[in-house]
């Protein structure tokens, strides 16, 4: 086990607002702003629910603001949030507060307060430095722009920075894909989140496919791009520890993110964030108005809940240990689901090894980076044993 990842509970803070909608994005985000202002308040009272026991015996060692845009929050909006989560739950010491933000959407002093309220790791959606592809994708910053965000987030004292950037946007070039990879590395964050993009159903993109107006980026060349972006930031001294996902060093492992792919217990608060607390899992109501009406009415914003049979808690167990580095924990699988992992899935191991998909190595079971390549490929073969 990596040493940033401690099995210890996260909280996740979902954050609607948005400056504008970007094409590709599926997440639950609105420009509209005029929920906004009972938002805070309702945010608060659902944290405040969930001030008993199971949930408060156990210290929490990650905070998470996802969105959205919640970089777009003001230094005192963000204060009263912390403080609820602060009043509610017992907080480790150590914790790890991470803040999604946007190049444009800060400023030095606007950072400044931020890491004063605590907030100790930025995670900056720039997707690209290319002006070209930004445009395409509906961003409203610049490439230039991202860099002097990236700068004034130095400068304002953050040591703990990722950055996201998306590859096989339609047009693409290896060429200019590689370009990207040379301009983040010589940013040097301490993270990085390269993914493919993928046509989500609701998404413009999705339409803007089905219609033909735009074309997504061969199969091959996708393959290639990955490649390329694997290589490129080894090389530069990053770990690979999830499909999409590239630390400087364990200790940069985004801890909250792993406990994703780890089945650690999660709450997520506000509209369509989603909660892991063993063995069952349950989301929020997809609506900003519908949120701030039904807990001013004092009435649960769960909109879908789910007990998880064992069924389902191996195969994910199985689909989430594959995309990381680390694999999957044989001890921790049979102690789990009480049976061998190597016994349940012999056949699918034995051609997965032949093929040089994967490998067993230190009692895990683990593909190799040519497995991680095709990783969305294999897991359907471990549906059902």
């Amino acid at each position: 086990m990596a040493k940033n990842i401690t099995g210890r509970p996260g909280l996740y803070v979902h954050i609607p607002y948005c400056d504008t909608k970007c094409a590709y994005c599926d997440f639950y985000s609105i420009t509209r702003q005029d929920s906004r202002a009972g938002f805070i308040p309702a945010l608060i009272r659902e944290i405040q629910s969930y001030g008993r026991e199971p949930y408060t015996t156990r210290p929490f060692d990650t905070i998470y603001f996802g969105g959205g845009t919640p970089s777009l929050l003001s230094p005192g909006e963000l204060e009263q949030i912390l403080e609820a989560l602060h009043q509610t739950f017992p907080i480790h010491s150590g914790c790890e507060i991470t803040l999604e933000a946007n190049p444009g959407t800060i400023g030095p002093e606007k950072l400044k307060a931020f890491k004063s309220l605590g907030v100790n790791r930025l995670s900056m959606g720039v997707q690209s430095f290319d002006d070209t592809d930004l445009k395409a994708l509906g961003r409203i910053h610049s490439a230039r722009q991202a860099v002097q965000s990236f700068s004034e987030a130095r400068q304002a004292g953050f040591d703990n920075i990722s950055l996201d950037l998306i590859f096989a946007l339609p047009g693409q070039t290896l060429g200019r894909w590689e370009l990207n990879l040379q301009r983040i590395r010589a940013l040097a964050p301490e993270h990085i989140s390269a993914y493919n993009l993928i046509y989500e159903e609701g998404t413009l993109f999705h339409r803007w496919r089905e219609e033909g107006k735009i074309k997504p980026a061969p199969d091959i060349l996708e393959q290639k791009l990955y490649e390329t972006t694997i290589g490129a930031l080894e090389k530069a001294g990053y770990i690979l520890y999830e499909v999409s996902n590239f630390s400087r060093g364990e200790q940069y492992y985004s801890r909250h993110n792993s406990k994703y792919w780890d089945h650690t217990p999660y709450l997520g608060f506000g509209p369509s964030a989603h909660s892991y607390w063993p063995e069952q899992r349950w989301s929020n109501i997809r609506s900003a108005t519908g949120y701030n009406r039904q807990i001013e009415a004092g009435e649960s914003v769960v909109r879908f809940k789910e007990q998880l049979d064992d069924e389902t808690r191996m195969f994910e167990t199985v689909m989430l240990g594959l995309r990381t580095r680390a694999g999957i924990d044989l001890k921790r699988f049979t102690g789990r689901f009480h049976s061998g992992f190597d016994t349940l899935f012999r056949h699918q191991t034995e051609e997965l090894i032949r093929g040089g998909f994967a490998r067993f190595e230190d009692d895990h079971f683990r593909l190799t980076a040519k497995g991680l390549m095709i990783c969305d490929e294999i897991i359907p073969h471990f549906h059902h044993g």
